[in-house]
């Protein structure tokens, strides 16, 4: 029925309307009524009438210079089949006062041998009505229930857009009282309440690039093309070096579905009507030539895939069912190729490649937004700190003032902002022990799988032993045969059992008291809770440690996360590395400068393959693996922010050591500032 209605687009209709008539169950009537420039005899004859072989491929453009959207006719025989009788009345705009009628009794066909022999007559006579083609299906075969009413109402509904900015000159109407109900909830229109909202472009080129604005319309981050088409392929982030796909343009509105983004804004809309409104147009469409094509943004049809994207990293992903998006494509190259039921396109490379950068559009939006919110974060808790002190001071001064009138309630209110900073240094307590406990995690995560590897290969050879154990009559064979096995194991059972101890060290409670330390003690004791375990793994672990103190006032636990997040992550490096052959080394070097506190963590991995320079510190995306979690680094980055210390990070790295040369891997370097005793200022 769309494609009907597709129909008189091409004939440049300004409005077309669809009646339904008694339609709910068979037998009744669709009538289908436009005021486009109509059919001649000869249109119909060798146009209307003929399957396979269109004068719109011919002639691309119409007479107002719309691009045509019908191909060979086949999505109108369809529509014509649906009822058992069908009668054209037309009225060509190039032959005033003459309408043109043609009937077609489908039953007719059933008793010929050939569609030959049914003659069909094209009738004309004189009439005084204005241009325009009124198509009338009799006899329909199916009725149409409630949902298939409504979701004919909203595809003609969306058909010509609902983004406020189309110029297609040309409407349509679903006379039934969905339609009705479901433009209402469309002119609601929320398009200037979105978080944020992506422009991305395909040019001519196949080059990508893409803006991400805020809700004050200000432009928060630009993209070119391989910041936009970077995806990870096979665990490493890559981009095309172009897109084998028609220019198209690619945008996408993203909500916060709750009050506080409105109430933010100071708008005058209701945000519980954002709902109702997003279920009816959310999701991505695909507009083709100025027209929307089923089914892409349907309910249930999400052909980005957001939703899925959405559940495996919901971190600022959008979703169908809080983001509205379009993409926008002419095709005058026709690279695009129609499926034979008219539903989309055929997954040949271009469209492929038009779903993927789309796509990766939207995982660069999500990255910027999280970059952007980390930015935002970072540091919270130091100025938050600051804030609280100099609130604090102030309190106790008007808590002073108050006292000289009023001494009872002066009591009041001091025992209230007491129990204020009991709340606050629980909170506090609470925070490092959840980044301890996250540490620990992490620290688990990554050499989990190592040891479930070791163990399952070391089961395997405990039974090979038991079953040769009675075999074995010489030292010879046991030396050959077994004293391997034996190592394996007490090496296994070493190795678990001095991992075994590292969540209780870390996480003792002296450890997340704020103390003056010094970094080098913080280092070595690191290396004796590490050291065996790294050993294990063939990774050697360097300290070039200064010999003057290195003091620092925090936690130990802070100090330690620090050291066991930045080792960890280069064991990860070395662990998915593709040239496991290469030597496994780790310096930590520490030197003090004035007013600060310098902490190198280098390796000898294949540095940053993966991620950027400037993403690395982003939850998510510092992690080496894949399917990680990527939270190490951003804890690190956390702690120096917290620190008011510094950060930098080269992707080669620079240390050298008088073992090992330059290191060439990843080299980080933090920046503390120095704690000294006020009697030595």
């Amino acid at each position: 029925m769309i494609e009907l209605v597709r129909n008189a687009y091409d004939a440049d209709a300004t409005h077309c309307s669809v009646t339904l008539d008694k339609a709910s169950q068979p037998g009744g009537t669709l009538i289908v009524d436009d005021d486009g420039d109509g059919m001649t005899a000869e249109d119909i004859r060798e146009g209307f009438l003929l399957i396979g072989r269109s004068t719109k491929t011919s002639t691309p453009f119409t007479r107002k210079h719309r691009r045509k959207v019908g191909e060979k006719g086949l999505g109108r025989l369809a529509a014509l089949r649906l009822g058992r009788q069908v009668e054209l009345i037309t009225r060509p705009f190039r032959e005033p006062g003459v309408e043109y009628v043609l009937n077609i009794d489908w039953t007719a066909y059933d008793t010929v041998q050939s569609v030959e022999e049914v003659q069909l007559l094209i009738k004309s006579r004189a009439t005084t009505e204005k241009p325009g083609t009124r198509l009338t299906i009799h006899g329909l075969r199916q009725g149409f229930d409630e949902t298939e009413m409504e979701r004919l109402a909203r595809a003609m509904l969306l058909l010509t857009g609902f983004f406020d900015d189309e110029q297609t000159g040309f409407t349509t109407k679903l006379n039934a009282p969905q339609f009705e109900r479901l433009a209402e909830a469309v002119n609601l229109g929320f398009f200037d309440e979105y978080e944020y909202r992506l422009v991305a472009h395909l040019d001519e080129e196949g080059h990508a690039s893409a803006s991400l604005f805020d809700w004050k319309g200000q432009e928060v981050a630009k993209g070119e093309h391989f910041d936009v088409a970077q995806g990870r392929v096979r665990s490493q982030m890559q981009a095309p070096l172009r897109y084998n796909a028609p220019p198209a343009t690619f945008e996408l509105w993203m909500f916060l579905l709750d009050a506080k983004s409105f109430t933010r804004r100071a708008s005058l809309r209701k945000h519980t009507d954002l709902r109702p409104w997003l279920k009816v147009v959310g999701g991505v469409h695909f507009f083709h030539r100025g027209l929307r094509v089923h089914p892409y943004g349907d309910p249930g049809f999400d052909w980005l895939e957001l939703n899925l994207l959405r559940s495996r990293s919901p971190e600022f992903r959008p979703s169908s069912n809080n983001s509205v998006g379009r993409v926008s494509v002419d095709d005058l190259a026709d690279k695009l190729v129609p499926k034979t039921d008219r539903m989309g396109f055929q997954d040949n490379l271009e469209f492929i490649d038009l779903r993927e950068f789309a796509r990766r559009a939207t995982d660069w939006a999500a990255r910027e937004r999280l970059r952007i919110r980390e930015e935002r974060r970072t540091g919270g808790a130091a100025t938050a700190k600051k804030e609280k002190e100099q609130a604090k001071r102030t309190v106790n001064t008007v808590i002073k003032e108050i006292r000289r009138f009023n001494p009872v309630q002066a009591a009041e209110v001091s025992e209230y902002v007491d129990r204020q900073e009991q709340y606050i240094q629980a909170l506090e307590r609470d925070r490092l022990l959840y980044r301890s406990l996250a540490t620990v995690g992490i620290s688990t995560a990554v050499f989990a799988h190592e040891s479930l590897t070791t163990s399952a290969g070391l089961s395997e050879d405990l039974e090979l032993l038991e079953r040769r154990v009675h075999l074995l009559v010489d030292s010879e064979s046991f030396g050959k045969r077994v004293k391997p096995t034996l190592t394996r194991a007490q090496q296994c059972a070493s190795s678990i059992h001095s991992f075994a101890k590292v969540p209780l060290r870390m996480l003792r409670r002296s450890k997340r008291r704020v103390a003056v330390i010094d970094v080098n003690d913080a280092c070595r004791e690191f290396a004796e809770v590490f050291g065996g375990y790294l050993q294990d793994r063939d990774i050697s672990l360097n300290l070039d440690l200064c010999d003057e103190p290195a003091r620092v006032l925090t936690p130990v636990a802070d100090i330690e996360s620090i050291y066991t997040n930045l080792v960890i992550n280069a064991a990860n490096a070395f662990a998915h590395s593709q040239d496991p052959s290469g030597e496994q080394a780790v310096l930590i070097r520490t030197r003090v400068e004035p007013n600060y506190v310098l902490i190198d963590v280098a390796d000898s991995g294949p540095g940053l393959v993966d991620v950027t320079v400037e993403n690395i510190w982003l939850p998510g995306e510092g992690g080496t693996r894949s399917d990680g979690t990527g939270l190490g680094l951003t804890i690190v980055k956390d702690i120096v922010a917290d620190l008011h210390g510094k950060k930098t990070v080269l992707e080669d790295g620079d240390i050298l050591t008088e073992v090992h040369g330059e290191l060439g891997g990843a080299s980080f370097h933090i920046r503390l500032p120095q704690h000294r005793d006020d009697t030595k200022r």
